[in-house]
């Protein structure tokens, strides 16, 4: 039982022991010493035009297209298939567990909010006109359509109407199975050590309480052509590479690259600064922040390429990051590379001139966006506005990767909280997670127990 108990115990402990005040710090930090932290930034390259005159790479573009195309029409057949049986759900049971959903769209001034509450129980959406065979909750544009058989499928439990298409006709889905499970799920090597202790059973529960696996339900993006986003919160939040984010009305964030700490990496030397220096050379137009170095001329020669130039930085015990910036606002730098050297370095983006990433914008707020490396997680971290005030309209995370995105595939699925925000186009999806009345529902366990 000896690993059960080790990883029990440091994970209880850090339940209970953990700061939330560990990593807070004022945005001017960064700014009293140069060597904290260092910013990188590279103006805007157009891409070289190529023209091939090559049937083979002609031929792979056609089959990549028809497999495109395939997974298009799958995800058409798995979501628009009849269903063998109908549902009848159209009662709400509030003592129940339960999720709403709140669609809200900003409207015109002669119709400003448009808003309307939907149900999810244990059968699904309470009231839904779908009889499409998907278990999930679909959202999407489309009302209803015709299959090759004539029969008139109803593909989406919430419909968002959309003149513009900026909706996909099935767009996303929302995966509730999971919230309302009934059994306790409890990894095997956990449950074969509560098997064998000998505690009184108010124990035991309370244990299995602690290790059971999180009833979450989730977002995931099906494949759209715009994009389901996610609303970043004050709290930091795990950053990705490929990720994309959106702020203020048009402007987009990109995660091109991410490094964190390695078992081997070394610390900083003349080398490295060399390397930072290469990245100010002209061929990459660079313009840095928060660092000076003047043992090099400007002119140094440049013998790498900027892919190698990343490859050798790798090698330190320095993290960085590395964003492209784009959309409404943005100056012609708009591809950064950050690096944190020091534990309380905070980058923000924001309208203001305090910021590392300044965005003249209307639809941005004085303090927008703030990111930092978490040495204690060993990762990068996102967070909207300020440490004590939101932003305005908001950071926003896409569910798609840039990938995925370009080739219209659908999203890993992404966990919903209590009061979770989803973004479709002008819609707002504001999602309530309740667990009806957990008092009665324990009670009820615990005497089922003793029988």
């Amino acid at each position: 039982m000896q690993p059960f108990f080790a990883q029990f115990g440091m994970e209880f402990r850090q339940l209970i022991s953990e700061d939330p005040n560990l990593f807070s710090t004022s945005f001017s930090d960064f700014f009293q010493s140069f060597d904290s932290d260092i910013s990188i930034q590279f103006a805007n390259q157009s891409p070289p035009i190529i023209h091939i005159e090559n049937s083979g790479i002609q031929m792979i573009s056609i089959i990549r297209n028809e497999g495109r195309n395939g997974q298009k029409k799958q995800i058409q057949e798995m979501y628009t298939r009849l269903r063998k049986y109908d549902i009848q759900n159209n009662e709400l049971n509030k003592s129940e567990p339960h999720i709403k959903i709140t669609v809200i769209k900003n409207q015109n001034l002669l119709n400003p909010t448009y808003q309307i509450e939907h149900y999810i129980n244990q059968f699904g959406m309470i009231g839904s006109i779908k009889n499409a065979d998907s278990e999930d909750v679909i959202i999407g544009r489309q009302e209803k359509l015709e299959n090759y058989q004539g029969q008139l499928i109803f593909p989406n439990d919430i419909i968002l109407r959309e003149t513009e298409r900026l909706i996909s006709r099935i767009h996303c889905k929302i995966i509730f199975r999971n919230f309302f499970r009934k059994e306790t799920q409890i990894l095997p090597l956990y449950q074969q050590t509560l098997n064998q202790l000998r505690m009184p059973y108010n124990i035991i529960q309370r244990i299995s309480q602690f290790l059971e696996e999180p009833k979450d339900c989730y977002v995931q993006d099906i494949g759209s052509v715009f994009g389901t986003h996610i609303k970043i919160d004050r709290n930091y939040q795990k950053m990705k590479k490929y990720q994309q984010y959106s702020i203020g009305s048009e402007t987009t964030i990109q995660i091109l690259e991410i490094h964190n700490l390695g078992s081997e990496q070394k610390p900083r030397d003349v080398e490295f600064d060399k390397l930072i220096q290469k990245l100010r050379n002209i061929k990459y137009k660079c313009s840095l922040q928060g660092l000076d170095l003047k043992l090099y001329e400007r002119s140094l020669q440049v013998d790498s390429s900027f892919d190698q130039i990343l490859t050798s930085l790798k090698c330190y015990n320095i993290p960085f990051i590395m964003i492209k910036f784009g959309g409404s606002g943005v100056t012609d730098t708009n591809q950064n590379i950050f690096f944190a050297k020091d534990i309380s370095s905070v980058f923000s983006i924001g309208r203001g001139n305090d910021n590392n990433i300044r965005i003249n914008s209307n639809t941005i707020s004085r303090k927008q966006t703030r990111f930092r490396f978490n040495r204690k997680e060993n990762n990068w971290e996102i967070a909207d506005g300020s440490q004590d005030k939101d932003s305005a309209n908001g950071t926003w995370m896409q569910l798609q990767t840039i990938q995925e995105r370009e080739q219209k595939l659908g999203s890993q699925v992404h966990p919903l909280k209590h009061l979770s925000e989803i973004k479709i186009s002008d819609y707002t999806l504001k999602v309530e997670l309740f667990k009806g009345n957990e008092k009665e529902q324990a009670r009820f366990d615990i005497m089922k127990s003793l029988l």
